[in-house]
């Protein structure tokens, strides 16, 4: 990566991470936060982050400290009910909290405390420019806060909502049809995944399935990154998992950013034509060319 535009590296931002909670007092629920707020005098965009199962408002460091570091605020908020207390030590909890991904009300509640945050830092931050963001069961409710049709409990995309990072994605559960499932979905999207991203035992969620959401998407400004031999650790942010990959993660992920949120063509740019010349022989970048559902790999 050349040194003018290293987006794998840490940005010139210090920043800091202050943390706590709402009372969200209609549904008597408390969301506690992260907020990893860059250090400069500017309005920064800002990512609200959805945790995976068994996770919590820690969950993605690694993305949103590299996030902040470039100019791009981030908030990680912890969904009570699928986070790290409903997990549990027992064999028993998790295979309970597993039953959850597929519970259209356990979902619905993780939509309702995004909306819940959006309104909190728009009343806030007026005029907030937003991104939505997350990892696993996190995607897949950051799926239906950007216009997912699943069949049940449906609501229009949140206007608000610029553009999306999906790491890790799904299409398990609904009712719907695929084509139609993602069709209302018309803000730029990044998603990213693995050959090794698999669900957890047998039956689960398969590498390959986490590429449903895009092939059937038809929008344009749709990018898909595949990464050879990457599996769900390098894709959850954490601080763990293959070096090459959580750097490549971080420079796709940040150089989106920017070209969405911030209108930065030469961040457009590096993400469509130069990002392609550092990945593995065997990785693979699909961009999303229009309406007609056709894609390219790289």
């Amino acid at each position: 990566m050349d040194e003018v535009c290293d987006y794998g590296a840490p940005g010139p931002l210090n920043f800091a991470v202050d943390d706590g909670d709402w009372l969200d007092e209609q549904r008597g629920r408390r969301i506690s936060w992260n907020h990893y707020r860059p250090q400069h005098d500017r309005p920064s965009p800002l990512i609200i982050y959805s945790h995976g199962l068994g996770g919590s408002r820690r969950s993605g460091a690694n993305w949103l400290s590299h996030w902040a570091s470039w100019g791009i605020g981030a908030l990680a908020i912890q969904h009570p009910g699928t986070d790290e207390a409903a997990a549990g030590d027992s064999p028993l909890a998790l295979r309970h909290l597993l039953r959850t991904a597929v519970d259209d009300a356990q979902l619905a509640t993780r939509q309702t405390d995004l909306i819940f945050a959006l309104d909190q830092i728009g009343a806030a931050l007026p005029g907030t420019i937003f991104g939505i963001a997350g990892h696993s069961y996190g995607a897949v409710s950051a799926l239906r806060l950007i216009g997912e049709q699943r069949g049940r409990n449906d609501t229009p995309a949140d206007p608000r909502v610029r553009a999306a990072v999906l790491f890790s994605p799904s299409a398990r559960g609904g009712t719907q049809a695929l084509a139609l499932r993602f069709s209302d979905i018309r803000l730029p999207c990044l998603q990213l995944t693995g050959s090794r991203d698999d669900g957890i035992g047998p039956g689960d969620i398969s590498a390959a399935d986490r590429c449903l959401p895009h092939q059937h998407m038809t929008a344009t400004d749709q990018h898909l990154l595949v990464l050879d031999g990457a599996g769900h650790v390098d894709l959850a942010g954490q601080g763990s998992g293959h070096e090459a990959h959580i750097r490549l993660l971080k420079a796709a992920t940040v150089s989106f950013w920017i070209a969405h949120l911030q209108g930065c063509a030469r961040a457009g740019h590096w993400l469509e034509n130069e990002l392609p010349q550092h990945l593995a022989a065997a990785d693979r970048l699909y961009r999303r060319q229009g309406s007609d559902g056709g894609a390219s790999p790289t």
